[in-house]
């Protein structure tokens, strides 16, 4: 849980790394950077998931917390999800795309989709990072 959390918390920090690489010239280093923090972020949300799945589910999690909101909880889980998973799609596909055109010259005709894609994917790590935060500190801290 604990390592998913530091992974998530830091993977926006890592972009903000990666992107001065990039404007400093460096791409390769940029990829490199990208597809790392890419494999250990997905690394950690499936080691999460399979001890969640060991624990008896997210509800066993749920259960622990001292919020006397089931429904909110669950609701805010719900939205941290959706959010992490159409964020690691979208990371997954830039990724996977910006690979096979890795060749071609830089900058080319993908640059601009490439960056307002890698925006979206910066911002929604963002908002996972942050929701992962609120939901440990809802189900553990409080």
């Amino acid at each position: 849980m604990d390592v998913a959390l530091v992974a998530t918390l830091l993977a926006p920090l890592v972009v903000l790394v990666s992107l001065r690489l990039v404007r400093a010239g460096r791409h390769q280093a940029h990829r490199r950077t990208q597809i790392g923090l890419l494999i250990v972020c997905v690394a950690s949300v499936l080691a999460l998931e399979t001890s969640i799945r060991l624990a008896g589910g997210s509800g066993a999690f749920l259960a622990q917390s001292a919020v006397d909101q089931p429904g909110l909880l669950r609701a805010i889980l719900l939205v941290h999800i959706a959010g992490a998973v159409v964020t690691y799609a979208g990371w997954t596909w830039l990724a996977v795309a910006s690979h096979r055109r890795f060749g071609a010259a830089l900058p080319g005709s993908f640059s601009r989709r490439h960056r307002r894609s890698g925006r979206l994917v910066f911002g929604g790590l963002c908002f996972t990072a942050l929701s992962a935060a609120a939901i440990y500190a809802l189900i553990f801290v409080v």
